[in-house]
């Protein structure tokens, strides 16, 4: 375990805030700084295939994040309520976040929604990335340069021009059985193919 038994319950809960805090600040930062239009990304090879077109557009502005779950199911991923943590890198806004804690293994898994720039933009993460797809939309596949990628996913949905949905899974003290970026991964996805439908019907 990553910390001593007595500091495990405090250390667990400090970088659970830390998590949904850091909201897009969180995710791993494009080579060229801050995209220069709405979709625009950083520099990519010449292999990152581009982002399919969309089935719908779907608006993130004033989209509560916590309610991109039902409560049942949120269930399938924790029994413990989910709780709005702010964001301190957009003012006024905050991340959802569904964690297992107290429980063991410790899962979380955050929803950010990314109003300023697109998920193209995530393709030229310095983490690697991979297009992917979710409930019929492409999503960028990376991890958190600030997170150990064994242990976390990023998934970025590209749900409408300049916006994109975030979903991170994270199992920060690699107790989930068999955990690497893959099974973390595939975590992400499932809650995210919920959100990207509960997120149809909320905007449409």
């Amino acid at each position: 375990m990553r910390y001593h038994h007595a500091l495990w319950s405090t250390a667990v809960l400090a970088l659970l805030v830390s998590i949904g805090l850091a909201g897009c600040g969180s995710t791993p930062v494009a080579p060229s700084g801050p995209p220069t239009s709405p979709d625009s990304a950083g520099p990519t090879s010449a292999a990152s295939p581009p982002l399919s077109a969309r089935p719908a557009v779907l608006r993130l502005d004033g989209v509560d994040p916590c309610a991109l779950l039902t409560s049942q199911e949120a269930r399938q991923f924790t029994p413990v309520p989910s709780r709005r943590v702010a964001n301190d890198q957009e003012p006024g806004s905050y991340d959802c976040i569904w964690s297992t804690f107290p429980t063991k293994p410790v899962d979380s898994w955050t929803a950010h929604a990314i109003l300023d720039h697109g998920a193209g933009y995530y393709l030229g993460s310095v983490a690697g990335a991979q297009v992917v797809q979710v409930g019929g939309f492409a999503a960028v596949q990376t991890s958190s340069g600030f997170q150990d990628p064994n242990k976390q996913c990023l998934l970025v949905v590209d749900v409408a021009p300049g916006q994109g949905l975030e979903v991170q899974y994270i199992n920060p003290n690699g107790d989930y059985p068999g955990i690497n970026h893959q099974v973390a991964c595939q975590l992400a996805s499932k809650a995210a193919e919920l959100m990207v439908a509960n997120l149809r019907n909320l905007v449409h």
